[in-house]
């Protein structure tokens, strides 16, 4: 999947570059020369000082930083309306009995058709969360960036589940056979890992190396649970045989991550739903990262995450589908746009969203330097979208009301998708 373009000049309409002092330019073009980023600018002089390049004039389009899909689940199938439920924890034990039927040729099928979707929408960046072992090898031919998280599940003391942990902790050192595939670790929840087990896990030399992501206050049954009370995940733990005396204690998910030091700069927690004003703190103070999945949340009613918030207190948040289990899709222009919709009210921007999309996920993966605008010397990972039929002024709220998929998506200097339909 892609062709190689070692030098070419992609000339449009409109250029955004999602800098935060940039607006949108008219008439722009960008250079790439191997996978980076030569320069940017009028598209004329553009041209004209690059001779050798081969050139595509795009009509009627727009240049754009590529898509981040901070968190999914790329080997799920669409199960979503096979295990709705009234509430969370009813959720999970749905979506285990759901897998229990399903083989690994699904998973693989499952993996393939999710990448494809991602590309042809625009995402250039993906974090997937890998639990069956399929996803890693056909990530590495699909030609986008990754970073993958490969998934403990543990809730077991340390001596009972040493060689497994370790098993798992040594998948994250998998040979990379592409530049553009990461490898890091996800111990899956706070109620599904021992503190045992995240204590093992940050004792590992590997643990100041690789990124982590986790679950973390996605549910009020996960606080309840903490606390001690009745929450519903009883329910999950008798059903996986764990002795509830090994379930997390503390106020809240990050207090209880707090007290044994998993919080730091290294983890990109997903959901970060039901917090407090100290939770917030403690984010703010370590650095932590937020995944932002706003439709996982209403689909599986745990709540509306305090979005406006975390951005005035100068947390990095991006923005992410999770999976076929708890979205209906994973075209991020589908969470953008409701994204916008529940949060504009608080004061959040079309604009505010683009950038949870682009620079907010990039950040959140440690990749800024790399990828997230279009700026001479970063990775060449840019989109072609049409520009919006109507125009009311502001083109990110133009472009979330009518963008559906992208045109070109172009990954390290590589186009590896394109509609002939718009390009000459």
């Amino acid at each position: 999947m892609g062709r190689e373009l070692w030098a070419m000049i992609l000339a449009a309409a409109k250029l955004i570059s999602i800098q935060s002092d940039s607006a949108p330019l008219d008439n722009r073009a960008v250079v790439i020369q191997g996978e980076k980023i030569l320069a940017t600018g009028p598209s004329r002089t553009i041209i004209k000082k690059y001779p050798g390049h081969h050139v595509y004039y795009l009509d009627n389009a727009i240049l754009m930083p590529g898509l981040i899909n901070l968190h999914t689940h790329l080997e799920l199938p669409p199960l979503l309306d096979k295990i709705r439920a009234k509430t969370f924890s009813d959720w999970i034990l749905n979506l285990i009995n759901s897998k229990r039927s399903l083989a690994n040729t699904t998973y693989e099928r499952a993996t393939r058709n999710n990448i494809c979707t991602l590309i042809s929408s625009g995402t250039t960046t993906v974090g997937d969360i890998c639990t069956h072992s399929v996803s890693p090898e056909i990530l590495n031919r699909s030609g986008i960036r990754a970073v993958i998280f490969h998934e403990i599940i543990s809730m077991g003391s340390v001596e009972k589940n040493k060689e497994s942990s370790k098993l798992q902790l040594q998948s994250s050192k998998e040979k990379q056979r592409s530049s553009l595939i990461h490898h890091g670790i996800s111990p899956h929840a706070p109620y599904t890992v021992s503190e045992a087990v995240l204590r093992q896990v940050k004792k590992s030399p590997r643990y100041h190396k690789v990124k982590f992501c986790m679950h973390v206050a996605e549910s009020k049954d996960e606080i309840r649970l903490l606390q001690g009370k009745k929450s519903g995940l009883e329910n999950l733990y008798n059903f996986a045989n764990w002795d509830l005396a090994l379930a997390p204690k503390g106020p809240s998910s990050f207090e209880y991550l707090n007290t044994i030091g998993f919080l730091s700069s290294n983890l990109l927690a997903v959901h970060a739903v039901q917090i407090t004003d100290r939770d917030r703190a403690l984010i703010k103070k370590t650095n932590v990262s937020i995944a932002h999945c706003p439709r996982s949340n209403e689909k599986t009613r745990v709540g509306r995450m305090q979005l406006k918030n975390f951005l005035d207190t100068g947390i990095t948040v991006g923005l992410g589908t999770d999976s076929l289990a708890s979205s209906p899709t994973l075209n991020m222009w589908d969470e953008m746009r409701y994204a916008y919709k529940i949060h504009k009210k608080d004061g959040i921007t079309a604009k505010d969203i683009f950038h949870l999309a682009t620079i907010g996920g990039a950040k959140a993966l440690g990749m800024y330097k790399e990828i997230g605008t279009l700026e001479p010397g970063k990775k060449a990972d840019l989109i072609v979208v049409p520009i919006p039929k109507k125009n009311t002024g502001d083109i990110y709220s133009d472009l979330l009301r009518e963008t559906k998929s992208c045109m070109i998506s172009v990954v390290n200097g590589k186009i590896i998708y394109s509609d002939a339909n718009f390009c000459r």
